[in-house]
């Protein structure tokens, strides 16, 4: 199968790892990892994506990012797709930003902390339940 996954987040490392680690996945067929690094961008970058056809089949969004964070592009994205896949990529859980932006649409929190084969096993199990 196939997967579009747009990565919102300010950690340039991650742009780079995140793709290495999920090539790794001798399971799956592609993973297509498209990057925005603030929450404006990431906005910008899922309604690009959706008009090309493109359309993530999962958002991960950080929290805090400069221009704008992770709660306020989740609502955005969620009031132009409400069945937008979005999962909080981050490590500030059980805090009230994270409260905030599952609130406003996120369905669930992927721990940073986590180690990359885990990340990469949390995020297949999302997308092939």
């Amino acid at each position: 199968m196939e997967y579009n996954i747009l990565l919102v987040d300010d950690e340039e490392s991650l742009h780079e790892l995140l793709p290495i680690f999920l090539a790794r996945d001798k399971k799956h067929t592609l993973f297509t990892v498209h990057s925005a690094m603030n929450g404006e961008a990431g906005v910008e970058m899922y309604g690009k994506l959706a008009r090309e056809g493109k359309k993530p089949d999962l958002v991960l969004m950080d929290l805090r990012m400069p221009v704008m964070n992770g709660v306020e592009a989740t609502k955005r994205i969620i009031e132009n797709d409400p069945k937008a896949n979005i999962y909080l990529f981050t490590a500030y859980t059980g805090t009230e930003v994270e409260i905030d932006a599952l609130e406003a649409g996120a369905k669930g929190t992927i721990n940073k902390i986590a180690d990359w084969n885990k990340t990469v096993e949390i995020i297949t199990n999302i997308l092939e339940p």
